[in-house]
C-alpha cells in the first residue's frame, strides 16, 4: 500500500467512525493505527506513522534510510533544547525525508481501532455487533473492549 491509499484508508475510516458517533452519541474515542507490534494514532503524515510505529511500514533500505534520518533530526532537536542560544537546522534532513518519505510501503496487515477515552461497556458490547465494525477481528465477547473498523487493506 502507498501514501495515496492510505489516504483513502483514513479517510473512509474517518467516514466510519463518524457515522458510528451519529449512531452512539455516547462514543468518546479516537482512531488508530495498531498490531500487536504497536500503534499510533491515525494519520496520513507517513513520517510521524514511522516514527511512532515503524512496524507498519514493509522492512526496506528506503524504511532504513528514512529511519537514520528521522533520528538525526531527534537529535538535532535535543541538542538544540540544551543549546538555545545558537539553534542547528535539521532543514536539510527535513527534505531528504520528504523527497523519500512518499516511496515507502505499508503493511495491508495492520488495524483501524477505536481507543476509548472512557469504558462505557455496554457500549462497547453494541458497538461490537454493528454492522460497520469488522466482525472478523473484534472479538465478540463482553470480556473484550476492542473494537476493529479492519484491516487496512480491507478498509482500502
Amino acid at each position: 500500500m502507498n501514501v495515496t491509499e492510505l489516504i483513502r484508508v483514513v479517510e473512509k475510516s474517518n467516514v466510519i467512525f463518524e457515522k458510528l458517533k451519529t449512531k452512539y452519541s455516547k462514543l468518546d474515542g479516537h482512531l488508530v493505527f495498531s498490531s500487536p507490534d504497536g500503534q499510533c494514532e491515525i494519520t496520513t503524515n507517513l513520517a510521524d506513522a514511522l516514527n511512532l510505529f515503524p512496524q507498519m511500514i514493509i522492512d526496506s533500505r528506503q524504511k532504513q534510510k528514512c529511519l537514520n534520518i528521522l533520528q538525526k533530526i531527534a537529535e538535532i532537536v535535543a541538542e538544540n533544547k540544551k543549546n538555545i542560544g545558537n539553534p542547528k537546522s535539521f532543514e536539510k534532513y527535513k527534505n531528504q525525508l520528504s523527497e523519500m518519505i512518499n516511496d515507502l510501503e505499508i503493511k495491508e496487515d495492520k488495524f483501524v481501532e477505536i481507543r476509548f477515552k472512557s469504558t462505557d461497556l455496554d457500549l462497547i458490547y453494541e458497538l461490537q455487533k454493528d454492522g460497520l465494525i469488522s466482525q472478523k477481528y473484534t472479538p465478540q465477547t463482553k470480556a473484550s473492549i476492542r473494537i476493529v473498523l479492519g484491516t487496512l487493506g480491507e478498509l482500502l
